[in-house]
């Protein structure tokens, strides 16, 4: 943690107790079965940053049959610092490599093509079908950041992702309030498809962000030794496959967004076998 961090690390606790209060105005459970039945809607809060970039590699060779994306060349970084509905829960840090994909039924959606995990815990989870370990940095954002924005002081952003001394992905920005694009939405997510696992459509029931800033910055890809195998939805394939990286811009913003346990996944294909 750098010494600005340190100073203003006040308002960020302050600023966290004030959205544990208020999630506590959420419902929850009243009991197991009303969990089972799919009523039971959890809420996850916090931060994220969205760096939209084009690429010359052709993404479609990251989706898996019966995925397409909506642009191959263009997709967006991720990087979520979430706490879930439980006020006891701790910020956890998140980053993907994302793309808008697209099913005649479901229309369109995100779909992870990457994601960086700090907890194994998050490894074992179903929501991609590529999740890896890395150590990863983003930038708080302050109070007294935003009002330096908007009085025409732009402040420095970064957000990295480490593994065993190597750079995985590097974003070096400044948030100006300059708004250059659009935040992709974020209805839903497709999910699994990679062989042995069902391809599955996620709807959200609700999400919303708020207090947008907005800048730029650089964006680079790294990889491990022992990264070197071709794009595919389930092989260790380096980030490094994504080449000629342009940002578009980028846009950090206050995120809420529901799922309903039990009735939010709907099958669009069946797993094809593993070989």
């Amino acid at each position: 943690m750098n010494k600005r961090e340190l100073i203003l690390g006040g308002a960020l606790t302050l600023a966290a107790a004030g959205a544990s209060a208020q999630a506590q105005t959420l419902a929850g459970p009243k009991d197991q079965t009303e969990r089972k039945r799919g009523s039971y809607i959890p809420g996850d809060r916090g931060e994220q940053i969205v760096i939209l970039f084009t690429t010359s590699t052709d993404l479609n060779a990251f989706m898996p049959p019966g995925l397409k994306c909506v642009d191959p060349h263009r997709g967006f970084i991720k990087g979520q610092r979430k706490k879930g509905q439980a006020a006891s829960g701790k910020p956890g840090l998140q980053i993907c490599i994302t793309t808008m994909a697209v099913t005649e039924k479901f229309g369109v959606r995100q779909r992870n093509i990457l994601m960086w995990e700090g907890s194994p815990a998050g490894i074992g989870s179903s929501l991609a079908g590529v999740k890896r370990a890395g150590y990863s940095e983003m930038t708080y954002v302050f109070e007294q950041d935003r009002k330096l924005i908007a009085a025409g002081s732009p402040v420095p952003f970064f957000l990295d992702v480490q593994d065993s001394g190597y750079s995985l992905m590097s974003f070096a920005g400044m948030l100006d309030g300059k708004k250059r694009v659009e935040r992709p939405p974020y209805l839903g997510m497709y999910i699994g498809g990679e062989p042995g696992a069902d391809l599955l459509s996620l709807t959200f029931d609700d999400s919303t962000t708020g207090r947008p800033v907005y800048g730029t910055g650089t964006l680079s890809f790294g990889a491990m030794p022992i990264e070197r195998a071709p794009a595919n939805p389930s092989k260790d394939w380096p980030a490094t496959l994504l080449k000629d990286i342009k940002v578009e811009g980028c846009v950090y913003e206050e995120l809420t967004f529901t799922r309903s346990y039990g009735t939010e996944f709907e099958t669009i294909r069946k797993a094809l076998p593993v070989t």
